[in-house]
């Protein structure tokens, strides 16, 4: 049942011409009567007439509010942007949703920050044709990877969330421009403070000082000089179970149960974490009121915790300032050599014995632990949505050139465990094919596109066995490149998001050694690892997965859980469930470092790592890992149980 209460001030700023614009009655009370309001949510009108304030419940179900368009369906094809004014008091998203009368949707994820207003500007042509993806406002960020709708009828809003605790969300002056028209920060600020943190929030183990800082870093320290991680060998595999070894990292299948096997013949399972680095940057141009303080730093970003990691990790001999390029190579040096000895020592402490994708080089030219290496192929030259033009000579040879450069150092080296070949890649839902096929420019992929369908014609059926083909041309092609530079590693394929990928496209993938996925969810669902690995015939590694929680001023992650207590929970059930299963051989945690609260390189701002923008560890999280990870060989090898305790989500 809709509530509606009137003349109650909503704090948003007018913009734009009512006369002119189609959504000027949108938050009328005769058009929000026509509105459709899950139960539980509560809509408060503004006495300006343009705004609403929406209560939504704490619920494990979206809640929602649609609204249809004033005076029926419109036509958004030549607009120049949508506009809209958002505060609210959680950083939980929302879903901001049009729908058509064909009763199909466009859907975007909307994240914002703190108690900060905002004018959400989202360009016509993102509404039309081109992919948004991730993509970083000044006060807020958004994300969209659907396929595009038809405009010429769009019938309604829906403004959606499934929050876990209580949260209320303002809304106002929905304006339909011409032109396309800038974002906005519609308050004062600042909002973080010196060292990264938001300012207008108190927690305990918040840092008020650089004194606060030394301090802590300290007590870890000590605790770290005092750790040790027992029953490993020096590659961090299993010491109770040893085959022959070989010298280099490869897979066996032993009694019905995959596994990797380390150099020396031990039993592995990977235990991962992704982006061990150092750079952290977010972006300050246009946007200098959030920050109180910003350390220095090149072009146009800034970076917290880098600032924060010179303080502790570099050497003071070479922190005056540097008179030449030569001292501040030097200076750079000390830092990265003194950063990675001690994330060295933190993650076999903590019981990780991988070096998971886009870490820092200072941890694998001079390894100490096992790792990973993403490789890159096919940033240019001729492609559909990055599907290239893989029958062209020139394809060819730009992948043996790709990989001789990318691999030839690696050929000797023991601790590489092997390459992922991509990454989410999203060509196989972008209806490649028929970006092939109606090119204007011939290429030789195109050539074979329109024989096969000459001879073959153009069916449900035969457009699965091309798309098998194509798929099957690509990952042989890199493969046969990569070996033939580097024969001793494994080849892990390319990182599907989630394993959404069309079934003729995941059969291919067994021509690989392992298959990669990203699997964000609470635990890996048995039917889906199942159906994976059937399809394939490969043992599976997850690359990324992650829990995050909403406060200090962070969005709380892809899987939300209901505080930090719960992070550490949820990732010993992930885990432990994710290696009694007897065809996955791996997991790797996505990431080691909290992000930017105000956001990375596409938005994202999630309180998720390890460890936070100022250096310091989260103890749940070693507490939980450590733990997971002395258990985690008797579990893959079906003799101890895992966990069954879930975490809480609210």
């Amino acid at each position: 049942m809709i509530r509606l209460i009137i003349s109650v001030s909503v704090y948003f700023i007018a913009y734009g011409s009512s006369l002119a614009n189609p959504l000027a009655s949108l938050l009328s009370p005769e058009n929000l009567a026509l509105a459709v309001v899950s139960e539980g949510v509560e809509i408060t009108t503004g006495d300006d007439g343009q705004s609403i304030s929406i209560k939504f419940p704490a619920s494990d179900q979206n809640v929602s509010i649609k609204i249809p368009l004033p005076n029926g369906p419109q036509d958004w094809n030549k607009i120049g942007a949508l506009s809209f004014h958002s505060k609210s008091n959680t950083t939980i998203r929302y879903y901001f949703t049009i729908w058509n009368t064909d009763q199909k949707r466009f859907t975007y994820s909307v994240h914002p920050y703190l108690h900060v207003p905002v004018r959400i500007a989202i360009a016509g042509a993102y509404w039309r044709n081109i992919y948004m993806n991730n993509t970083q406002f000044k006060g807020h960020w958004l994300s969209n990877w659907s396929n595009h709708i038809r405009l010429d009828e769009v019938a309604m809003i829906e403004i959606a969330m499934r929050p876990n605790q209580p949260v209320t969300l303002e809304l106002g002056h929905f304006t339909i421009h011409d032109t396309t028209i800038s974002d906005d920060i519609l308050g004062t600020g600042p909002y973080v403070d010196e060292f990264g943190q938001w300012k207008t929030l108190q927690w305990p183990e918040k840092v008020n000082s650089k004194e606060d800082l030394l301090e802590v870093w300290a007590q870890e320290d000590q605790q770290l000089n005092t750790s040790t991680a027992s029953g490993f060998s020096q590659y961090g595999g299993w010491k109770e179970k040893q085959m022959a070894g070989t010298g280099f990292f490869r897979t066996a299948k032993i009694n019905d149960r995959w596994w990797f096997v380390d150099p020396e013949g031990y039993l592995f399972f990977s235990a991962g974490m992704d982006c061990v680095r150092y750079r952290s940057p977010t972006r300050v141009e246009a946007r200098e009121m959030m920050f109180e303080s910003i350390p220095s730093s090149h072009g146009t970003g800034t970076d917290f915790y880098l600032a924060n990691a010179e303080l502790r990790y570099g050497d003071q001999a070479y922190f005056d300032a540097a008179t030449n390029n030569n001292t501040q190579r030097l200076r750079h040096w000390h830092f990265a050599r003194n950063w990675a000895k001690k994330q060295n020592k933190r993650l076999r402490s903590w019981g990780f014995n991988t070096v998971g994708n886009w870490s820092n080089q200072s941890l694998w030219l001079n390894p100490e632990m096992p790792f990973v290496v993403n490789l890159s192929f096919n940033r240019s030259g001729k492609n559909w949505h990055r599907f290239p033009d893989v029958f062209s000579d020139d394809f060819i040879k730009q992948v043996e050139a790709e990989a001789q450069q990318q691999c030839a150092r690696y050929t000797d080296e023991k601790l590489l465990i092997g390459y992922f070949t991509g990454n989410e890649e999203r060509w196989p839902n972008r209806y490649f094919i028929d970006l092939i096929l109606n090119d204007p420019e011939p290429s030789a992929t195109q050539n074979y596109v329109t024989k096969y369908f000459h001879q073959n014609g153009d069916t449900q059926k035969t457009r699965q066995t091309l798309t098998e083909l194509l798929a099957r041309k690509y990952f042989q092609t890199i493969c046969d490149a990569i070996r033939k530079v580097d024969p001793n590693h494994l080849i892990l394929g390319i990182r599907w998001a989630g394993g959404h990928a069309p079934e003729a496209v995941l059969k291919a993938n067994d021509v690989f050694d392992v298959f990669s996925l990203n699997l964000y969810s609470f635990q890996p669902r048995p039917d889906l690892i199942k159906r994976l690995h059937n399809l394939t015939g490969l043992p599976i590694i997850i690359g990324e997965f992650h829990f995050g929680a909403a406060g200090r001023g962070y969005a709380p992650s892809l899987v939300q859980v209901k505080n930090q207590k719960e992070r550490g929970t949820a990732y010993q059930y992930y885990v432990e469930q994710a290696a009694a299963m007897p065809m996955i051989i791996g997991t790797h945690y996505f990431q080691y470092v909290d992000q930017p609260v105000t956001g990375r390189f596409d938005g994202e701002n999630y309180l998720f790592g390890f460890v936070n923008q100022q250096d310091i560890p989260y103890p749940i999280m070693i507490e939980k890992a450590q733990e997971t990870h002395q258990r985690m060989y008797s579990i893959h090898e079906g003799t101890t149980t895992p966990t069954t305790v879930r975490a809480k989500v609210r």
